[in-house]
């Protein structure tokens, strides 16, 4: 279409502005303008330096775009896709992103879902992905686990079902996979990409298109980040970018690519890797389930993001509940000021773990999520999960978002 030349002069003139700021922050000597666009087309070779993937259904909705239909974008994540380290909301991947659809597409109707959550990881997404992403039927999904997952194989179990979970929902999305990282360079990109190579999904790494700088002097983690692990508006930009010419030139050979129909519609996927205990996950909460017993507990919403919490104030508090699952977790909140108090689990009258409502900041997280119980065969029974007051513990306050249940 006419109007995409246009528009993608207006782009490509925005990102080298973004770029030029970029170059100042590079430690190459004046003048050498080529070493500086040679470091930046670098950052870039890097970033999507992984096999290509199958990009069928990525290209069915850049031609949907292109014939002026209506597409739905989500973007499931932690902080980082929230937009945490952004000053505004408008400067955080995510909305530069969208804009790149909105001008690039202008008869299009671009709908973007911001699915993001601080401090959360795969685990909680996918108990919540559902219910807050693909209810809307995207046409495509880019995921961001890579600071928040841990480097284990219970992160790999969660990530991978969420990754089948996605592929295989009722709108048949394109997937991204995206990898972020922090001030040393620590991620779960090698296993998180593992799997993308598997499942042959397209991937773009910003852990690999900057960590190789900073190492180098070429500018230095705190000119393009807020903090140890949050971008700032330099370092969004730079996501952005990276995500944007991506799909610059996916589209520059949209007309040449080769296409595997049958991956447009649900499809056999690979033989999972990890259990597959996940698939109907979900989160139980105030408004979805009724105790069993309680005392002390009223219905508060207490967290940002998730209402309808359960939040004891008293003494002697407890509660309870009957759950069918074979998989049992609990999502609960922390604090940084200390004022929460320490509470025990029971599942079945054992006791699982003692939950803490209190965290130190950067080695922990507001919204935490733990598994409580696994089935060792993966069958579904009832459970009862009892949640009292630690009798050691000096505060009260306490507050569960929900039970994750599968």
């Amino acid at each position: 279409m006419f109007f995409y030349d246009d528009n993608r002069r207006k782009r490509h003139r925005a990102f080298l502005a973004v770029l030029a700021l970029l170059v100042s922050f590079l430690v190459i000597p004046a003048g050498h303008v080529q070493a500086a666009d040679a470091a930046l087309y670098s950052m870039y070779q890097r970033a999507v330096d992984f096999p290509q993937g199958d990009l069928s259904r990525l290209a069915q909705v850049l031609r949907k775009a292109q014939a002026g239909e209506e597409i739905t974008i989500g973007f499931l994540g932690g902080s980082i896709t929230e937009g945490r380290g952004a000053a505004n909301v408008q400067d955080c991947y995510v909305s530069q992103v969208y804009k790149w659809w909105y001008e690039a597409f202008p008869f299009a109707k671009i709908n973007v879902i911001n699915a993001g959550v601080g401090g959360t990881s795969s685990y909680l997404g996918v108990h919540r992905v559902d219910a807050e992403l693909l209810v809307h039927k995207p046409d495509l999904v880019f995921m961001e686990f890579a600071v928040n997952d841990t480097f284990s194989e219970f992160c790999m179990n969660s990530y991978e079902n969420l990754i089948r979970k996605i592929l295989l929902s009722e709108s048949n999305p394109a997937l991204v996979l995206l990898f972020a990282t922090n001030a040393v360079g620590d991620s779960s990109q090698a296993v998180q990409a593992a799997l993308g190579q598997y499942y042959n999904l397209p991937m773009i790494s910003y852990g690999k298109a900057v960590t190789p700088e900073v190492e180098a002097g070429s500018f230095t983690w705190f000119q393009i980040a807020e903090d140890v692990v949050h971008p700032n508006n330099m370092g969004h930009s730079i996501f952005a970018g990276l995500i944007t010419t991506y799909l610059e030139s996916i589209y520059a050979k949209l007309d040449t690519l080769e296409i595997n129909a049958e991956h447009l519609q649900q499809y056999e996927l690979p033989a999972p890797v990890t259990r597959q205990v996940y698939q109907n996950a979900h989160i139980e909460n105030a408004a979805t389930i009724t105790p069993l017993e309680v005392l002390g507990y009223d219905v508060y919403n207490f967290n940002y993001h998730f209402s309808d919490n359960w939040y004891s104030m008293q003494d002697g508090s407890y509660i309870s509940f009957i759950v069918e699952a074979s998989n049992i977790g609990i999502l609960y909140q922390r604090t940084v000021e200390g004022s929460f108090g320490q509470y025990d689990v029971y599942i079945d009258d054992q006791y699982v773990k003692t939950l803490d409502g209190n965290y130190i900041e950067y080695y922990g997280t507001e919204t935490e999520a733990e598994e409580l119980f696994a089935s060792p065969d993966g069958s579904k029974a009832y459970h009862v999960v009892k949640i009292v007051k630690n009798p050691a513990s000096v505060n009260t306050d306490f507050v569960i978002i929900g039970l994750l249940v599968s």
